[in-house]
């Protein structure tokens, strides 16, 4: 409390509560406490003894350190009791135990501070008189609640203040009776008590036959002003779930214990609706004796109060079901099946507005999913396109809906919801508020759920990038990614052509009357997409207003195909000039945000990248491939008897360009010999290093070394520098034989006329660069109409695939070409064995006898 008034403060209304387990302490404590006190005062004579039995009852106790009581009487008030432990001196003008008499309204006083200690809160409050007009007396507590007073506090001590009233009313009563020997019954005397009480009061006999109920009460369970009890049961009050409960536990608590109080729910008579209470049951004695005339219940309507606990339960079960919800069909089938309960919906539905579309994708309640335009008449289409909550009504013109806008954290509408009760709602505050707490959870949702996509696209975006392996393909990505990645619509990428002209690159689903305008254009053209690639300047043209007012006079043919937003989007090359410029737009408008505008930034970077990848990759495969091309064979003729094809086709992919070779040497007696090698590198370096290898093997062959020894003599003239795999074939159609020096090298394949193909098994050998010994030669037959294929790995190795397959698929391709000249042999096997991401070289021979 900021500030205390003279007498104290006013009684708080809500003040924080405790903890669950402690509060449940509490409560038991206080129980008991209530009890002792009703026993206490059951047969007390005259007020005075009313006064000393309660505060003796009470007094010291955890609950109540303090307790003093002060009687009305015709004079005023006079101190009857007082008892406890000491909380210090009274105010100066005493405690406001007059003020509380006079307007009935309790009042507070806070802890004061003396000595270096704190007393406890005071509550000052009326002892309630049920058959009078003002207070009985005036009740003085201390309050020890162990926290900050709280609405459980405050109903304890106000029941200690009526218990007391009840006890001094029945004492009057007793009196009176006893003066009077025609007095009314005890009936009449709870009628007394109860007949002003806000509570559903019920009195029962023993067996349960109810005898009376308060107007309150009739009220509450729908139960007329004039309509009888009789044949009514204190458990058909019940709610229909909880009726077992009242008959097993309790009554008989009750009647066994006197006193039982639990959560429980009674039932509207005429609709049928549960109404949540907090519920009392306790027995009364008549006439001084100890046994029990009526049971008597007292419920006190809490709904609201567990509906908005329901609803916070349900409210964090929804933000819970989000968090883990992945994408938008997730967050949308959460949000449909979940939120309904916590706004006691019937029927709730979703409406997505993708940014930049012209259509709404909605779903939930008991229709299909289905998508409408956002120009429709339809309330959700009107809530996302005016941004605003739309009331839904019934034929009486009465509220039994509403649509709400669901929004980004700059206030754009991202997508509605529209939710429907059974009937007529109050528009009142607390649920608009609670609507607004799912609105927003579920805005948030689709928002991180868009962030998620856009990472995932951009991810895709860059993977499918980083496979292209010339500038045709990159731009086939960049036109048909990068606008998915960006939820946009008809792309095209503007770049130099020869001289000042400017081609635009586009796919397919571009109109060709749009496409049309597009033809011959120059570098000087005004239009935005030709201006981002002249200037480096990014574009942004949030509607058509916007790009007559920057482009005044200029045609606008986009816009005449149903583009609204539109972006011009400059991609840089070396030297940070600009080499191409991509556009796109949108059929809606689309407002680019912060972080929108970073995603176009990720999208030119990847472009960028790619674009120079792309380029710098297809000059050095041009260098290498010419390099390569002046390097192949050197033997201008063929020997007698030898039908020859070589192929050679240079990977695309830039991962090992340049490093692989063939070369047919000439030697006497119509000797061929055939050399493959593959050397480990990159580009230009493997090429440079495979020119290298290639002319030292070519001039250690025609200087007669031995086939044995060329390898070892070639690690002795270059060293151990560089590393790769070669195989030397020599054929002699004469000898009919072939001879087969391998280092590292794949295996040739033989294919013996009238026989299938096989491996030509050597001795295994160190790879180039590591020869140290004379080689083992092996020696095979090649008689006339036999078939050799020499190759580098390049032919039958594919990732993923077990290198044995790859054989495999060579044999199977062979023996089906077995019978076509080596020209055929060599352009079937490219054709069947193609998918490699490295070189490829072959060479087929025949044996024409």
């Amino acid at each position: 409390m900021s500030s205390t008034p003279p007498d104290g403060a006013r009684w708080p209304d809500v003040v924080a509560a405790p903890g669950a387990d402690a509060g449940a302490v509490v409560g038991d404590h206080r129980l008991r406490l209530l009890a002792t006190l009703a026993t206490a005062l059951a047969d007390a004579s005259d007020p005075d003894e009313v006064a000393r039995r309660a505060v003796k009852a009470l007094a010291g106790t955890p609950a109540l350190p303090f307790v003093q009581l002060h009687l009305a009487g015709p004079d005023g008030l006079r101190p009857a009791a007082a008892d406890g432990g000491d909380v210090g001196p009274a105010p100066a003008d005493g405690w406001p135990v007059s003020a509380v008499l006079a307007d009935g309204v309790p009042r507070l006083l806070p802890p004061r501070s003396g000595d270096g200690s704190t007393t406890p809160v005071v509550a000052v409050l009326p002892v309630p008189d049920p058959g009078g007009d003002r207070p009985a007396g005036v009740l003085v507590a201390a309050l020890d609640p162990g926290g900050p007073v709280d609405a459980d506090d405050r109903t304890f001590v106000e029941l200690v203040a009526a218990q007391i009233g009840t006890a001094l009313a029945l004492v009057r009563e007793r009196r009176r009776r006893a003066a009077d020997p025609a007095a009314p019954t005890e009936l009449r005397l709870f009628q007394a008590l109860v007949e002003r009480s806000g509570d559903f009061i019920a009195v029962a006999t023993p067996d349960g036959r109810t005898v009376y109920v308060n107007p309150a009460g009739r009220a509450l369970v729908g139960l007329g002003d004039a309509e009888p009890v009789d044949g009514l049961g204190l458990v058909d009050f019940a709610a229909p779930d909880a009726r077992e409960r009242w008959r097993t536990e309790l009554i008989p608590s009750a009647l066994r214990e006197g006193h039982h109080r639990a959560e429980s729910r009674l039932v509207h008579r005429d609709t049928g609706a549960a109404i949540d209470v907090d519920h009392q049951t306790f027995t009364v004695a008549t006439d001084g004796r100890d046994a029990t005339a009526f049971v008597a219940t007292v419920a006190r309507d809490v709904s609201e109060r567990q509906r908005a606990l329901r609803r916070a339960e349900a409210l964090a079960r929804l933000a819970a079901a989000l968090s883990s919800a992945r994408g938008h069909e997730a967050i949308v089938e959460v949000v449909t099946t979940v939120a309904p309960a916590v706004v006691d919906a019937v029927a709730l539905r979703v409406a997505l507005a993708l940014p930049g579309r012209t259509v709404l994708d909605v779903a939930g309640g008991d229709t299909p999913a289905e998508r409408v335009p956002v120009g429709a008449d339809a309330p959700l289409a009107r809530a996302v396109r005016d941004n605003a909550v739309l009331p839904l009504t019934g034929v009486d013109g009465r509220t039994t809906g509403l649509c709400l806008p669901l929004r980004y954290g700059d206030g754009v509408a991202l997508g509605a919801l529209e939710v429907r009760w059974a009937g007529p709602v109050a528009e009142d505050e607390a649920p608009r508020n609670l609507l607004d707490a799912v609105a927003g959870l579920c805005s948030q949702a689709l928002q991180r759920a868009e962030l998620t996509g856009s990472a995932q696209a951009m991810a895709g975006f860059a993977a499918r990038l980083s496979v292209t392996r010339s500038t045709t393909e990159a731009i086939e990505v960049i036109l048909d990614a990068a606008t998915t990645a960006l939820g946009a619509e008809l792309p095209g990428l503007a770049m130099r052509d020869e001289g000042r002209r400017v081609r635009l690159w586009y796919h397919d689903d571009v109109p060709g009357t749009l496409a049309a305008t597009f033809h011959d254009l120059t570098v000087d053209d005004p239009r935005p997409i030709v201006r981002a690639l002249r200037s480096g300047e990014r574009i942004v043209l949030r509607d058509r207003a916007d790009f007559a007012a920057r482009f005044p006079g200029l045609a606008d043919p986009v816009g005449a195909h149903g583009l609204v937003t539109t972006v011009a989007l400059p991609l840089f090359g070396a030297g940070r000039r600009p080499i191409a410029a991509l556009g796109f737009g949108w059929r809606r408008e689309r407002p680019l945000r912060e972080g929108d505008l970073a995603l176009l930034d990720t999208v030119a970077d990847l472009c960028e990248q790619t674009l120079e990848r792309v380029r710098l990759a297809a000059a050095e495969h041009n260098l290498v491939t010419r390099l390569a091309g002046r390097l192949r064979s050197s033997s201008l003729t063929t020997p007698h008897g030898l039908e020859v094809a070589t192929r050679y086709r240079p990977a695309m992919s830039g991962l090992h360009l340049g490093g692989d070779w063939y070369d047919l040497v000439r030697q006497e007696g119509d000797r061929l010999a055939v050399v493959l090698g593959d050397v480990v590198g990159h580009q230009v370096e493997a090429a440079a290093d495979m020119a290298q290898l290639r002319t030292m093997l070519n001039t250690l062959i025609r200087l007669g070394v031995p086939l044995e020894e060329v390898f070892l003599r070639l690690t002795e003239l270059l060293g151990v520098g560089f590393l790769g795999t070669c195989v030397v074939v020599v054929v002699d159609p004469r000898a009919r034989t072939a001879q087969v020096a391998r280092a590292g090298h794949p295996h040739p394949v033989v294919l013996p006329a009238g026989a299938p193909p096989r491996t030509v098994q050597t001795e295994n050998a160190m790879p180039l660069g590591m020869v140290d010994r004379p080689m083992t030669v092996t020696t095979i037959p090649f008689a006339p109409g036999d078939l050799l294929v020499a190759y580098t790995d390049g032919l039958v190795e594919r990732r993923g695939r077990p290198y044995d397959e790859g054989v495999a698929a060579l044999h199977r391709a062979l023996e089906a070409v077995r019978d076509e000249p080596a020209e055929v042999i060599a352009d079937e096997l490219l054709r069947d064995l193609a998918g490699s991401e490295d070189d490829q070289a072959l060479v087929v021979l025949r044996h024409l006898g």
